[in-house]
């Protein structure tokens, strides 16, 4: 207890050191707050707020690459290219399909520094890397998308706090202020589906499993073994 109590204290030190220039957008469960960033017309955005889910299904969800699209709103396609790099990150490709804006892909450098059962907290970071796969016909390609999942478990690991802090440039022809808006009203749908996940297989590692029938043992050679 004494160290979760030191790693909350951490994350709302760090909360309040690296407070300059954000600016509040929305309250309530999840507080979504961005910045400017110089040089660019979009804004970083950083949410967080506390998930009613188990933190090490919260980090299970987050790094389950390949079943991403089952759950997370509007991507289309989600997988691991390749073999991981030699400090272990990842090259990920996402394909989504947003309504007005279209599609997007973008391909991510993703790692995992931080893990809960060996840090105490969990952090996926991630940074762009637009040229690693030659672009597709009618697919806008992202190549400003950057920033990290920070999950520190409450409750002896029932309950989590979830910190999402990311810059994401829809590119094309989008103006700045709907890109802006539209990160920041997409905050909360994706909390929603990272929670509903956890949960979901929260529930599921909580049911107890049928215990199976012991196998059959033939008494002669005609009898047959029941084919897995």
């Amino acid at each position: 207890m004494k160290r979760l109590a030191s790693l909350i204290l951490l994350s709302r030190l760090a909360f309040a050191a690296e407070d300059g220039g954000w600016e509040p957008v929305a309250k309530g469960a999840i507080v979504v707050k961005n910045r400017s960033i110089e040089g660019t017309s979009i804004k970083e955005v950083w949410a967080e707020g506390d998930l009613a889910a188990p933190a090490l299904h919260v980090q299970d969800v987050l790094m389950d690459i390949e079943r991403l699209t089952s759950f997370m709103p509007f991507m289309k396609d989600a997988h691991v290219i390749g073999e991981p790099n030699d400090d272990g990150s990842l090259n990920v490709y996402t394909l989504i399909d947003l309504p007005i804006v279209g599609k997007r892909d973008y391909i991510q450098r993703l790692s995992f520094p931080q893990r809960l059962e060996r840090d105490g907290q969990f952090r996926a970071e991630w940074s762009p890397q637009p040229e690693f796969t030659p672009k597709i016909k009618g697919v806008v390609r992202i190549t400003n998308n950057r920033g990290f999942w920070l999950v520190t478990p409450l409750d002896d690991g029932k309950a989590s706090h979830v910190r999402y802090q990311f810059t994401v440039d829809p590119g094309g022809a989008i103006p700045a202020f709907i890109a802006n808006l539209g990160n920041q009203q997409g905050v909360s749908d994706t909390y929603a589906a990272v929670k509903k996940e956890a949960l979901r297989r929260a529930a599921l590692s909580a049911t107890p499993t049928a215990p199976s029938s012991p196998a059959p043992t033939p008494t002669d050679a005609g009898v047959r073994l029941p084919t897995p």
